[in-house]
């Protein structure tokens, strides 16, 4: 084996051309999928950390998920009605779901939490007209409301740059300051401490509440890819949630219902035309009455009121906190022990890990990392057609020398060996100088601290912050892959030259 390792080298060193014009593609490719490769694992890796320790924990439980849509902390996706803005289902049975969770080990915090989604206006929203230039700029966030207690202790690190946390029970907000700026970009109009503001639902039920800002903060992470929150009471968030008794009622609605009323008549349900002007003195008292009690046109509303009032035990989410050092497989295991003990206990909900939680961001991820995997096939695959081609034009003016070694006693399973020696000498050599590279251009552009500002690429690209994250794991089995993709493309012409007698071959040199 050490003489074929000699003649290999000296083989290389001979065709110093091909060797190295071969070696910059392999090590070119090498680079640029290590530098892609790293800006994955630091998207993934920034991400997963901001999220978990600011917004979603580690586990988080919900109502089953309903067919046919997409759900997670930030609100349903139905992708047969983009158009629909549907609201998140509530536990059906919360108090149940927290006795399971109270009952399995690992789990350190708990906090439950309302989210929905709406919109800023100043005073003059009834005047203000929305002009499509500005529809970008509009100031639309997301609105979180935990237990009072529970949640900012277990989120702890926003950063508040004037006021302070909202009162339980009160219209109370605390503000994400870009959403202040996009406020005054919009309205032309400052947002400014203890003003009343106006929240307008983003449902197909416009609800308007009137809410005052206690505070204005920062997020934990400025090159977060989080959108803009709005920290509130739950008993506000329930109300745009459509948490309400009324609606809770509708969901209870027996199967059957009787309905006999169905046979009567027009008349018999809402009287005949004679009736309504039987009356020479129909509507006069209104028309002259300078009063008009809308009470008594309405009715008794006392019903209304109640079940249009919010539900103080519903929740959207419960979230969790795992125990300090455990392991993803450990989470996972807890996931696990939960789904099963709702399942055995009849209790509607499920059990999710955070990136599922969070899946309208990391989505986006996993459409870049898709895309760059894309593109990775791609440049292997013309990597791959380059070598093969290079080999094979190396061995057909090599035939004389293999001629030459067939003549003198080298069998074929020699001159393959020597070949394969060849490739996989100069492969490793190539890698070493394009992981050499991609540690230096991941090294240089890690200290240029790219970031952007946007917040639609921040979501894109999974934060602001554009920085590389070297893994062993990614160099060794980058490594594996374009050695076996070089092993594979020195078949072809290898296999071809063997099929060349040893006379052939020579009558060849000679010519």
């Amino acid at each position: 084996m050490g003489v074929i390792f000699k003649l290999a080298i000296n083989n290389l060193r001979q065709q110093k051309s091909k060797t190295i014009i071969i070696g910059l593609f392999i090590a070119i490719g090498m680079m640029i999928v290590q530098v892609g490769n790293g800006f994955i694992e630091s998207v993934n890796h920034g991400m997963e950390k901001d999220f978990r320790a600011n917004y979603t924990a580690d586990i988080i439980v919900s109502a089953p998920i309903p067919d046919g849509v997409f759900m997670d902390l930030f609100g349903i996706t139905d992708l047969a009605n983009v158009m629909e803005v549907k609201q998140i289902p509530a536990l059906p049975d919360a108090k149940a779901a927290e006795k399971i969770i109270s009952e399995t080990s690992g789990i350190l915090q708990k906090s439950n939490i309302v989210t929905t989604q709406g919109i800023l206006f100043n005073s003059e929203y009834a005047d203000f007209q929305m002009e499509d230039q500005d529809m970008m700029k509009i100031p639309v966030f997301y609105m979180f409301a935990g237990e009072p207690d529970a949640y900012f202790k277990m989120f702890p690190n926003q950063k508040i740059t004037e006021g302070r946390y909202p009162a339980a029970g009160t219209n109370e907000i605390l503000v994400d300051e870009r959403l202040k700026k996009n406020f005054y970009e919009y309205y032309k109009s400052e947002m400014e401490l203890n003003q009343t503001i106006y929240i307008s639902g983003v449902s197909m039920q416009t609800l308007i509440r009137e809410a005052k800002i206690v505070g204005f903060y920062k997020q934990p992470d400025e090159n977060s890819a989080m959108y803009s929150i709005v920290y509130a009471d739950p008993s506000l968030a329930r109300a745009f949630a459509d948490l309400t008794y009324g609606a809770n009622f509708v969901q209870e609605l027996p199967d059957e219902i009787n309905f006999d009323f169905s046979t009567s008549s027009e008349d018999d349900l809402f009287g005949s035309d004679d009736d309504l002007f039987a009356s020479d003195d129909f509507g006069s008292e209104i028309v002259t009455s300078g009063e008009v009690s809308f009470d008594d046109i309405l009715g008794d509303t006392t019903l209304r009121d109640e079940l249009n009032k919010t539900d103080d035990g519903a929740w959207h989410y419960i979230l969790l906190r795992c125990e300090k050092g455990m392991s993803d497989v450990e989470i996972d295991a807890v996931i696990e022990d939960l789904n099963n003990k709702f399942a055995a206990a009849g209790v509607q909900a499920v059990a999710r890990n955070w990136a599922h939680a969070a899946g309208t961001f990391t989505s986006s991820v996993e459409s870049i990392s898709s895309l760059f995997t894309v593109l990775i096939i791609i440049l292997a695959i013309v990597v791959f057609i380059i070598i093969m081609n290079t080999m094979v034009i190396s061995v057909l003016e090599r035939t004389g020398e293999i001629g030459t070694m067939r003549a003198i006693g080298a069998n074929k399973s020699f001159v393959r060996k020597l070949f394969f020696c060849e490739s996989i000498t100069l492969t490793l050599g190539a890698e070493i100088v394009g992981t050499i590279l991609s540690l230096v251009v991941m090294g240089v552009l890690n200290l240029c601290n790219f970031t952007v500002s946007d917040d639609i690429a921040k979501m894109i690209l999974g934060g602001g912050s554009i920085s590389f994250i070297p893994t062993v794991g990614n160099f060794v089995s980058t490594m594996i892959i374009i050695l076996v993709g070089t092993i594979l493309a020195n078949l072809y012409p290898v296999s071809s030259a063997l099929k060349i007698t040893p006379l052939k071959a020579l009558s060849k040199g000679d010519a």
